[in-house]
């Protein structure tokens, strides 16, 4: 007879899957039966063409929880249980309040930043997950100041977990970018053979994948901000765990394979305080995935049905997936070489600024023109 206490990860992946996956198709259903939880279409950011669901943060929830329950009940006293746990429970905070923002429209940025320090101060206090070293001598110098672990810890948890919400605002782009950052941090912990982090890993990739099939390409449901927050949260977590428990691997290795959320963050910032001197968080568009649709794939002078359109939006998620996994595929074959992860920081930064401003100039690489 088989013992299921033996297959507790492949049961615990299957119960997170059909949960987010089942959840994402009962929110669908609820949202255009009631009416509730709709991201509207009208706004610098918005390039849906119809009223949709944002509640896909409780998908991925409802997912996590479920396949923690599962672990629970059949290997309650396993290291991936327990931390699983742990990460839900300090997640909480930073979800409730992206979920208030999807249902109110209320709930400001600061203080949803503030809510990300609130979750990462819970998860410092409770595993002692913090960013303890960098492996850059003039930082790591830094970390030595009394209370600069924790500070930097906040401001590292805190920035990542906004910067996955901003690059969210097309079908597919930020899960996307999550899984496979996820599934880069996945090979490095099968690597070093750190099964704890790989099955927390798996857990994630199960629950954000059934959301994912109902996000993309249809754009059936969005993630919103409970859902862009809780996947950053999780994944930079994750990635400082992994390093903390491994020291053979780069502190980097991670931070390359999430370096587009960053880069997009810092040069927005950049963008609008020093460029057109605005506040740091008022909204634009003119993030580079909004330029690749409005230069690439949307053309104003010709009229297409919603139908088309919603196609584009589709289409922006695949010019941004396949130079991250190239990324990430490099940040795990050089996990344990800082200077190769920073040299890969540099060589991406430089091709993100290239393309930005060929999409601004209108002289877009023939290699990235689709338009029709």
């Amino acid at each position: 007879m088989l013992n299921l206490s033996e297959l507790y990860l492949p049961v615990a992946l299957l119960v997170g899957f059909l949960a987010a996956w089942l959840s994402a198709l009962a929110l669908c259903h609820a949202g255009h039966a009631f009416s509730f939880g709709y991201d509207r279409a009208e706004g610098v950011q918005k390039f849906h063409v119809k009223p949709t669901s944002r509640l896909g943060g409780i998908a991925i929830a409802l997912g996590l929880c479920a396949g923690a329950g599962a672990l629970a009940l059949l290997a309650p006293n396993s290291d991936a249980t327990v931390h699983t746990l742990w990460f839900l429970l300090a997640s909480a905070p930073v979800w409730l309040g992206g979920l208030l923002e999807d249902l109110t429209h209320r709930v400001g940025p600061t203080t949803r930043l503030v809510l990300a320090t609130v979750s990462a101060v819970w998860l410092y206090g409770a595993l002692g997950v913090a960013v303890t070293r960098t492996d850059v001598w003039p930082v790591d110098l830094i970390l030595l100041i009394p209370g600069a672990v924790l500070s930097t810890t906040l401001l590292v948890v805190a920035g990542f977990t906004h910067a996955v919400n901003i690059i969210d605002g097309f079908h597919g782009l930020a899960c996307g970018l999550g899984l496979i950052t996820v599934s880069g941090l996945s090979f490095m912990a099968w690597r070093v053979g750190d099964l704890m982090i790989l099955q927390m890993c798996l857990l994630s990739l199960a629950s954000m994948l059934g959301f994912f099939v109902f996000n993309w390409p249809s754009g059936g449901i969005f993630l919103g901000d409970a859902g862009a927050y809780l996947i950053g949260f999780w994944v930079v977590e994750l990635g400082l765990l992994l390093t903390m428990r491994n020291p053979s691997i780069s502190p980097m290795a991670p931070v390359v394979a999430g370096i587009l959320p960053l880069i997009e963050t810092l040069f927005s910032m950049y963008r609008r305080k020093i460029i057109r001197q605005h506040p740091v968080n008022h909204p634009d568009g003119l993030h580079l995935h909004t330029l690749v649709y409005r230069r690439l794939l949307f053309n104003p002078q010709v009229h297409i049905t919603p139908t088309h359109k919603n196609t584009a939006n589709a289409q922006v998620g695949p010019y941004f997936w396949f130079p991250a996994t190239a990324l990430t595929t490099l940040a795990c074959l050089f996990m344990q070489n800082t200077w190769a992860q920073l040299a890969l920081m540099l060589i991406y930064l430089a091709i993100y600024i290239w393309i930005y401003r060929a999409l601004v100039h209108f002289k877009a690489p023939k290699l990235m023109t689709r338009r029709r």
